[in-house]
């Protein structure tokens, strides 16, 4: 069996775990950047994995493709709106973790069965295992989060109980990458600093330290940790933590989760932080090397002018007294969340000019202009 996957650069680290099961299970794999290519390339199935902003154009493609092959679709739009995503035009759609679900749809695309929704609740699964293949990117460590955050969608597509790769099976991913010519390692997980941790928050310090200590064995000149495509909770950052990353780590910006500088609404997100917690983690990796990179989300429903106040003092703070930027986002609202379906707030003018004032001096980042056009044009049908 062919089986090609439609890659795009948002979705470059959920071809991994397709690529590993396809491979075991007798099946070749073939990349494609257009729908043109998918109908080139000579495959019987084309994967499609994508998130709700770039929902509109899969179902373009699926529309063009529909009937010249089989399509599956997976990713947190479809795990959340799987019936949508059928009527849309494609034939199957897996639900959360694929690789519990692998065999099965293999087995039914060869039998020429497929249909409908595949899946498993995520809480079934205690813990995950992916060997490495020849296909690598950063190193997974962690699913699912305890927090259940309205606005983020991972509690609900991989459940509120922590699982973690074991140390084994990440350090065995690790040999794969050397033997590559690899001198440089980065992961991906909600919480970086949540890795083995007994309740998801706490670092495991010694665990990290045997991480690190082991990578450094197997030759790595260069570990990533906490920097994208991962960040760290400000509640996680602990002296000792901060300490172990500087002693090991080769960025010199750690990204974290602030998301308002206003208590009330961190209380309202269900974040399970404080802003004073905020400030205590940007202070101590301020402490000890690292530059911050806050994240910052604008427009959640019912956020009052009050609230954005606070978020904008508490940014500006930051701003003045440590060395951080602000990695700003509009608030879209996502399927399968609690804030699905509300309509965001509006993000007034005084905002707007002030991010695109800090953004000019070089303070600002993030796409939360783009956000801004396209969560305009989500909630016109909400």
């Amino acid at each position: 069996m062919r089986v090609a996957f439609r890659l795009t650069k948002y979705n470059r680290y959920s071809f991994i775990p397709i690529a590993w099961c396809a491979s075991r299970l007798g099946a070749s794999v073939v990349l494609c950047h257009s729908p043109e290519e998918v109908l080139s390339s000579g495959a019987d199935v084309a994967f499609y994995s994508f998130m709700t902003p770039q929902a509109k154009e899969a179902y373009r493609e699926a529309h063009f493709l529909s009937g010249k092959l089989l399509l599956v679709a997976g990713g947190p739009h479809p795990s959340a709106l799987p019936r949508e995503v059928l009527d849309a035009g494609f034939d199957a759609v897996c639900v959360g973790e694929f690789e519990p679900v692998a065999r099965r749809l293999f087995s039914d695309m060869e039998s020429g069965s497929v249909s409908g929704i595949y899946g498993l609740s995520a809480e079934g699964f205690p813990r995950y295992s992916m060997e490495p293949s020849s296909y690598t990117g950063p190193v997974e460590l962690v699913r699912g989060c305890p927090f259940g955050c309205k606005f983020c969608q991972v509690s609900y597509l991989f459940g509120r109980r922590p699982r973690y790769r074991g140390l084994g099976e990440v350090l065995r991913e690790a040999v794969v990458l050397r033997e590559r010519g690899r001198r440089f390692i980065r992961f991906i997980a909600p919480n970086a600093l949540s890795y083995m941790s007994p309740d998801g928050v706490r670092p495991n310090v010694p665990v990290l330290r045997g991480l690190f200590e082991s990578l450094v064995e197997l030759g790595f000149s260069q570990i990533f940790f906490g920097s994208f495509p991962s960040e760290v909770r400000p509640d996680s950052v602990t002296e000792e933590a901060a300490s172990l990353m500087a002693e090991f780590c080769a960025n010199r910006r750690v990204v974290v989760g602030a998301q308002s500088g206003s208590n009330e609404r961190l209380l309202e997100l269900g974040r399970g932080h404080t802003v004073e917690d905020v400030e205590l983690a940007v202070a101590t990796l301020n402490r000890h090397g690292f530059e911050v990179s806050l994240d910052f989300i604008f427009g959640f429903p019912g956020e009052t002018q009050k609230e954005l106040f606070e978020t904008v003092s508490f940014m500006e703070r930051m701003l003045s007294v440590y060395r951080v930027r602000v990695h700003a986002h509009a608030f879209i609202p996502l399927p399968g969340t609690p804030y699905w379906g509300v309509p965001p707030s509006p993000i007034p003018r005084w905002l707007n000019r002030l991010l695109h004032a800090l953004e000019r001096d070089g303070l600002l980042d993030g796409n939360w202009s783009q956000q801004e056009h396209f969560r305009r044009e989500l909630c016109r049908g909400l």
